[in-house]
């Protein structure tokens, strides 16, 4: 079907939201719009019905294969993310943005006694090398997270320990200090099992220093997954499939994923890799794609019309509440409702995304079902802006915040003049905060843009020497919407005033209530309670403004050409596969459903 433009109502992404319940050798990048030359095993061509083609997650030649990696370039193994690949190493379970839930994977259940989270594998599993999976695989696992520097060692500050029970049961106790469920079962989806007998070798090889195992380049990979790495340089990586992967003779899968090959191509540029795209040169594109709706009739996106791609997470504008003028909550509010949302959809977002409903929460189902939300709508600012604008300006008035003749607010002393700061080249977050800067002009606040480079960008975010900032908060996961209202809104790990700040809530706004409401909601599990929670926690929110959300963003721009491969997962069609790019979490299962024309 050919995509049409057209601009998302809030009631739109709402309901169809709800709808969803129901070292290789090296040569030349290929230039755009031609053709490649993929080298099979046997030094032939990849036939193109076997091989499904991707791009826009590698933009360098893969360096490692190492799970337990930092810092690396690598491809099917996915970085510090909740929603991990699972083409290579895989996880105990998948998880699914569209419902929330997890589902089994390596392990076939887990369950809660106290604080003891006990995980029963699935004795199917086999190693690529064909030895047996067992519960010692799991903890060995656990224990190079703890051991080694890791992306995900933080992790164990929410566990006690990790046992083996017997060959096909894990004893994960939690830290009772900092009792968290969701930081513990986040981990069943994240961290990736490696085989023992293997990783035992490594170490002994790479020998104990805290970075070696994540040095370790691990060019042959031993692994369960469903692919191992073939062939790999600066133009592309390309994995084959493990034909006697455990998968094919279990309930989970009952057969191998269509493609033999996956192959990422490396392109040099994001018109390069469009190019290819809009030829069927790629199948699967990660890359924003400006106005999608003008590709030719074969691409596709999860969504047919306007939004286009499944809201992931939400950027924000977080305001430092230490900088005077915008430690009045009513200045923050008043920015937050002068904003032009439509515009900043339009023009930032390319249309991909629906006009924000003010909140913490994403307008997915799992999150939704969270709140009560018409006891939101006395806190929540008008969507129509010229009303928004109104009310804004009354607020400030009643304030105290008087324009001068140059048209600024000021109040003893104090004038509200700001810088809007995000990287320089992030185009999208580069055109949102044109459009805050002329958002302050309807209020008589003067915003100013400022796009450094990333580093100096990061370094005010850190070191809270910035006034606004564009930032994003935790995206979807076993713990959404937990971390992202930590990492908003809660102070309680805040390092001391005058540090750098790398762990949360930037603008560094606090608030005892918000504390104690997200240390509660960590433990509830009665839904009653956890609605009354999060729509207290909201209100705050929407009272304060501590941070403004300016737009739904996608996990992943999921973007298909059925040009040679069909069956793509789309909305409301009864699959429950996530847009995920066939490769992440429960969105792994779309290889399964894949034809080839």
């Amino acid at each position: 079907m050919k995509l049409t433009k057209r601009i998302a109502s809030v009631a739109l992404i709402l309901l169809i939201a709800t709808g969803l319940i129901l070292s290789g050798c090296k040569k030349a990048a290929p230039a755009a719009g031609t053709a490649s030359a993929e080298t099979g095993p046997s030094g032939g061509s990849l036939p193109r019905n076997e091989t499904f083609y991707m791009n826009g997650i590698l933009w360098g030649a893969v360096t490692q294969w190492n799970p337990y990696g930092t810092g690396g370039v690598s491809f099917g193994i996915t970085p510090n993310d909740s929603v991990a690949r699972q083409l290579i190493y895989e996880t105990l379970f998948l998880y699914n943005l569209l419902d929330g839930k997890m589902y089994p994977h390596l392990g076939e259940s887990y369950t809660w006694n106290d604080q003891t989270l006990t995980v029963k594998l699935d004795k199917a599993v086999k190693w690529s090398d064909g030895k047996p999976f067992t519960s010692a695989d799991v903890v060995n696992s656990y224990q190079l997270q703890k051991d080694y520097q890791t992306q995900y060692s933080g992790y164990w500050s929410y566990i006690d320990s990790v046992t083996a029970s017997d060959d096909t049961t894990v004893i994960i106790k939690a830290n009772p200090a900092n009792w968290n469920p969701k930081q513990v079962e986040i981990t069943l989806a994240a961290l990736y099992i490696t085989p023992k007998h293997e990783w035992d070798r490594i170490v002994k090889e790479v020998g104990t220093d805290r970075m070696a195992v994540a040095r370790y380049a691990n060019l042959a990979p031993i692994a369960s997954g469903p692919y191992k790495p073939l062939t790999w340089d600066e133009t592309k990586a390309v994995l084959q499939r493990v034909d006697t992967y455990w998968g094919k003779d279990s309930p989970k899968f009952g057969k191998l994923p269509a493609p033999k090959y996956v192959v990422h191509n490396v392109y040099k540029d994001n018109a390069s890799g469009d190019a290819a795209f809009r030829a069927g040169e790629v199948d699967m594109s990660q890359q924003f794609i400006s106005s999608v709706w003008t590709f030719p009739q074969e691409v596709e996106t999860y969504i047919p019309q306007a939004p286009y791609y499944f809201p992931g997470t939400i950027p924000f504008l977080v305001f430092n509440s230490k900088k005077p003028g915008l430690d009045d909550p009513v200045v923050r509010k008043a920015i937050a409702m002068s904003l032009d949302y439509v515009t900043i959809g339009q023009n930032a977002m390319s249309g991909y995304t629906a006009q924000v409903v003010p909140s913490i929460m994403l307008p997915v189902p799992a999150e939704q079902g969270l709140i009560d939300a018409d006891a939101l709508k006395p806190y929540q600012w008008s969507t129509d802006l010229n009303t928004a604008i109104a009310e804004a300006n009354a607020s400030l008035d009643k304030a105290g915040w008087v324009k001068g003749a140059d048209g600024i607010r000021a109040k003893g002393g104090v004038k509200l003049s700001f810088q809007a700061e995000c990287p320089t080249g992030w185009s999208d977050w580069n055109a949102t905060l044109e459009v805050v800067g002329q958002a302050g002009q309807q209020i008589g606040i003067d915003i100013k843009t400022y796009f450094p480079q990333q580093t100096v960008w990061q370094s005010d975010k850190d070191n809270g020497t910035f006034d606004m900032i564009m930032h994003s908060y935790g995206g979807p996961g076993p713990a959404s919407p937990w971390n992202r209202a930590y990492q908003a809104l809660g102070s309680k790990d805040l390092p001391p005033a005058g540090t750098p700040n790398n762990i949360q809530n930037w603008g560094r706004w606090e608030n005892a209530e918000v504390n104690d409401l997200l240390a509660k909601i960590a433990v509830e599990n009665n839904p009653a309670t956890l609605k009354q929670l999060w729509t207290r926690i909201n209100i705050i929110y929407l009272q304060n403004v501590p941070v403004a959300g300016l737009m739904y963003r996608p996990l992943r721009f999921h973007t298909t050409n059925t040009k040679v491969w069909t069956g793509f997962p789309k909305i409301n069609d009864g699959s429950n596969i996530p847009p995920t790019l066939c490769i992440d979490g429960y969105g792994v299962k779309a290889l399964y459903n894949l034809k080839a024309k």
